[in-house]
C-alpha cells in the first residue's frame, strides 16, 4: 500500500490510517511547516518528504500508482477567524492542487484509489454552499463517488471540534459505502460523555497513553499562569473568582455571565469581545487552536492546557512532538511550535474510525 499525504502536519492522517490496520510499503508527505516536518521525520523515518505541494511533479517525485491520499487542506480561508475569502485567498486554491495530483494519475491510467479530506464547518456553508459544490464537482467530474460527514471530536474525546471529512473513491456504485457512519458515533457519544477534562488521560505503569484512563497527575503539567498581577484574565476583568469551586466569567447571555467549575475550560480568545457566547467548556475543550487560548479551572485557580494535555485532545501520544529531526539532528520542539501543530491537525481516532471502514470497504 502506497499513502501520499498532504498537509500533512505532524501525521495525523498518516497514524489514524495505521491504527486502522493499514501497512504502507511507501508514504510520501508535503508540507510547508519546518517544524511540522521535523516530527513527521523522526516519527516515519522511512518516509519521503516531497516539500511543498506546488512544486511535486508526480511523474518526476511520486510512485507510479498511489493507493490512499489524504490531505487537511488549508482551512483558513473557509473559517471566521480567517475572513472567510474563500478560493480568493490563496490558501484557499491549494485544493486545486489536490485535483492537480488526482487527474495526473487519471490520465496515466492508474488513478489513486481513495482520498480522505479534512476540513473546517464553515467550509459548508462558505458563499451560500457555492464553495463545497465547487469542490464536489470538481471531484466528481474527475470520476470519484464522493461522499463527505461532519464529526465532532467530542464523540471520542473531550474537544468540541467540528470537522468536514470527504471521501472519495473511484468509479461508481449504487449507495454509500463509508458514510454515514451513526452508529459509531452513538456508541462513542455514550462512552465520552462519561469522560470530562479532567479525565483525558494519564500514563499507566506501562507507559501507554489511556485516553480513557483516570483523572490527570499534578506531575509533568504547568503550573497556573499567574505573571502580571494573576495570570491570564486578570487584566481584562473577564472573570471573577465567586470561591474556590467556581470562576465566573462574563458572557452575553441572559444572565450575563457563566460559571466554570473544576474541569471546565474557558476560553480567553478576544477578550474584549462583547458578543463572543461559549467561553465555558463544559467539561470538555473548545476547539484546540494554533496560539493556546485556552485554560482550565483546577481547585487552585486556572492554568492553561499543556502540549500534553493538548496531544490527548488530539489524540495523539504525550511525546508525540516533543521532539523533531533537523539536518539529521534530534531537535526540542517548542511549546509555541508543539501548540501550533496540536491545532493544525487532524483528531486521530476519527481518522482511525472512517479508515477502518475505508479498509472494510474499498480495500
Amino acid at each position: 500500500m502506497k499513502l501520499l499525504d498532504l498537509f500533512s502536519g505532524i501525521g495525523g492522517f498518516h497514524k489514524g490510517f495505521e491504527q486502522a490496520g493499514f501497512k504502507f510499503d511507501y508514504v510520501g508527505f508535503s508540507d510547508t511547516d519546518s517544524f511540522a516536518n521535523a516530527v513527521y521525520k523522526l516519527k516515519y523515518k522511512e518516509a519521503v518528504e516531497l516539500g511543498d505541494i506546488k512544486l511535486i511533479r508526480p511523474k518526476r517525485d511520486l510512485p507510479n500508482h498511489i493507493n490512499i491520499l489524504s490531505g487537511g487542506f488549508p482551512c483558513q480561508s473557509f473559517s471566521q477567524a480567517g475572513g472567510r475569502k474563500g478560493f480568493k485567498d490563496a490558501r484557499g486554491t491549494l485544493f486545486f492542487e489536490i485535483a492537480r495530483i488526482l487527474r495526473h494519475y487519471i490520465r496515466a491510467g492508474k488513478p489513486i484509489d481513495c482520498f480522505l479530506l479534512e476540513n473546517v464547518k464553515g467550509l459548508l456553508s462558505h458563499d451560500n454552499g457555492r464553495t463545497f459544490a465547487v469542490i464536489y464537482r470538481v471531484l466528481t467530474d474527475l470520476g470519484y463517488t464522493v461522499e463527505s460527514q461532519l464529526f465532532n471530536t467530542s464523540i471520542v474525546l473531550p474537544q468540541n471540534r467540528e470537522r468536514i471529512y470527504i471521501v472519495g473513491y473511484f468509479g461508481g456504485g449504487c449507495g454509500s459505502k463509508i458514510f454515514p457512519l451513526g452508529k459509531s458515533s452513538k456508541k462513542l457519544n455514550k462512552r465520552s460523555a462519561k469522560v470530562g477534562l479532567n479525565k483525558i488521560g494519564n500514563i499507566d505503569q506501562k507507559g501507554h497513553n489511556s485516553l480513557w484512563g483516570r483523572v490527570y497527575d499534578s506531575k509533568g503539567l504547568s503550573s497556573t499562569i499567574n505573571s502580571e498581577g494573576g495570570g491570564l484574565g486578570a487584566k481584562t476583568g473577564l472573570y471573577k473568582i465567586e470561591n474556590k469551586k467556581k470562576i465566573r466569567i462574563s458572557e452575553p447571555n441572559k444572565k450575563g455571565y457563566a460559571d466554570a467549575y473544576e474541569g471546565d475550560t474557558i476560553n480567553l480568545e478576544r477578550v474584549n469581545s462583547e458578543t463572543r457566547r461559549g467561553r465555558v467548556g463544559k467539561q470538555k475543550a473548545q476547539t484546540i487552536d494554533t496560539v493556546m487560548h485556552q485554560v482550565t479551572m483546577q481547585k487552585t485557580g486556572i492554568r492553561r492546557l499543556t502540549p500534553v494535555e493538548c496531544n490527548r485532545l488530539q489524540g495523539f501520544p504525550d511525546d508525540w512532538n516533543e521532539e523533531g529531526l533537523i539536518n539529521n539532528k534530534i531537535v526540542k520542539i517548542s511549546d509555541s511550535q508543539r501548540y501550533k501543530q496540536a491545532g493544525n491537525a487532524v483528531t486521530v481516532p476519527i481518522v482511525q474510525l472512517i479508515a477502518a471502514k475505508i479498509k472494510k470497504e474499498i480495500f
